[in-house]
């Protein structure tokens, strides 16, 4: 039994995201703002997405709004899925920096500390360390996106579709990034408030896409809605900006991560610490974030301010 669910993790942590960034690093490069190009893209898959769909038929019927998210994800999903980031990853179109994975804080990493991280092949493996990318005045993995339009859809769906309450969807959330989508030895071995965070922004950004309810965060927050069914024919209202959802919460130098086990804690540490970086203490920008987050009670569910340490399977949040 107990081999059986080890086999089912391991497949699913590299069927997904379970990729990670490396934020410290990136706080030293000049990385190109990269929002441009990356917003251009996504409006033209959105009136792509519409014109298709305006070509099969009228919308104005339940279906036809399940049809539009279905049509959507064909270009905002994970890397092996969604148009977006295919495009961002494997294209030379959107400027990105790849970071070589010895030279990254998760240099030190061993199948022990975390299976897809450590294994002899992530080096070259997308599903290891995640390309960076600038969008605005923030660097993150485009592993924050996949999560996003990922989780984050499974978070709308949950809470806008099935009427789940935000604790329980920001737990179920939890449980997943503990299994198959990161924090255990056998996925990357870190459990990042980072992916937390865009799980929950993602949610946010698929409530914008038709806005029939208020942003979570407050009205303040409303975007909007960047599709509306008028006269039967779905029509594009406003433009996608990813600047609205990525701020510093998908950061993992401010947004810390913890760890599966001691020794992978360690290694983090030694290596961010050898760059005169530091996860103990809350920065202002944390302080900030708390603020901007403190809707709903739920800052303890997607930022950590109690530093590096490794992740509780029991008895945390």
């Amino acid at each position: 039994m107990k081999t059986t669910i080890l086999l089912t993790l391991l497949a699913l942590s590299t069927s997904t995201f379970a990729a990670e960034a490396d934020n410290f690093t990136a706080n030293f490069l000049n990385l190109s703002d990269s929002s441009g190009p990356v917003n251009k893209l996504a409006n033209e898959y959105l009136n792509q997405a519409v014109n298709k769909l305006n070509s099969e038929g009228e919308c104005g019927q339940k279906e036809s709004e399940a049809k539009l998210y279905e049509e959507l994800k064909k270009y905002f999903s994970n890397h092996s899925k969604g148009e977006l980031v295919k495009t961002i990853l494997y294209r030379h179109t959107i400027a990105k920096t790849e970071l070589p994975l010895k030279e990254s804080v998760y240099g030190e990493w061993k199948v022990t500390n975390g299976y897809l991280l450590g294994r002899k092949k992530a080096a070259t493996s997308p599903l290891a360390l995640s390309p960076l990318i600038q969008i605005g005045d923030q660097a993150i993995g485009v592993d924050k996106l996949e999560h996003m339009f990922g989780m984050g859809f499974s978070y709308f769906s949950q809470y806008y579709g099935k009427n789940k309450s935000i604790e329980h969807v920001l737990k179920v959330g939890i449980l997943k990034e503990k299994t198959f989508l990161g924090g255990n030895v056998l996925a990357t071995g870190v459990f990042s408030y980072g992916d937390l965070a865009a799980n929950f922004n993602g949610m946010r950004f698929w409530n914008h896409v038709l806005l029939k309810d208020d942003d979570i965060l407050g009205r303040e927050y409303n975007l909007g809605p960047y599709v509306a069914c008028e006269n039967s024919k779905w029509t594009v209202k406003n433009e996608i900006d990813f600047r609205n959802y990525v701020d510093a919460s998908m950061d993992e130098s401010i947004n810390c991560s913890k760890f599966a086990n001691k020794s992978g804690e360690r290694k983090f540490k030694k290596a961010i610490t050898a760059m005169g970086e530091s996860c103990e203490g809350v920065s202002e920008k944390m302080n900030e974030l708390k603020e901007k987050y403190k809707a709903q009670n739920i800052q303890h569910f997607i930022l950590n301010d109690d530093g590096t340490d490794t992740v509780s399977y029991f008895n945390e949040f």
